[in-house]
């Protein structure tokens, strides 16, 4: 399926009015910050450079989706499906995810200090340079380096 962009406006008009299909679409250089959204299907969209701190994520679907340098500082990601989910080079600062699917979920160049990352999934998340919630950086690749918080399903 084709991606098209969408601006933000858009966006927000379209699910003010009870849209809640965002899939593959491609969000630029926009700002959702402090943004409340539902049941939103954003599978498979790209999101480029989204502010994205503050946002209330609940029960979403966002597997397959791409973020690359998007700040989520103290976002919180409540009962969502990221499930193949790639996050590249985010700000997850004070981030706050519950119950979420974490299945195979990428986090790469990602900052998690005083975050927490709390899911499930049957195979587990795996991260490349990342700083964990307790400001430990861990060079290269670690498969789920959130131990205390991460549960999976088996």
């Amino acid at each position: 399926m084709d991606k098209e962009s969408i601006a933000v406006e858009e966006l927000l008009r379209r699910y003010v009015a009870g849209d809640r299909d965002f899939q593959n679409i491609i969000l630029e250089y926009a700002d959702l910050s402090g943004v409340e959204l539902q049941n939103i299907d954003l599978t498979g969209a790209q999101f480029n450079y989204v502010n994205l701190s503050g946002i209330n994520l609940n029960m979403c679907k966002l597997g397959s989706a791409e973020f690359w340098y998007c700040n989520f500082r103290d976002a919180k990601i409540l009962s969502c499906n990221l499930e193949s989910t790639r996050f590249f080079d985010c700000y997850f600062r004070g981030v706050n995810t519950s119950a979420c699917n974490l299945t195979r979920t990428h986090f790469i160049r990602i900052n998690f200090e005083y975050a927490k990352i709390y899911g499930f999934g049957d195979e587990p998340c795996e991260c490349w340079d990342i700083t964990r919630e307790d400001g430990v950086f861990i060079p290269g690749f670690a498969f789920n380096p959130f131990l205390s918080s991460y549960k999976t399903s088996r």
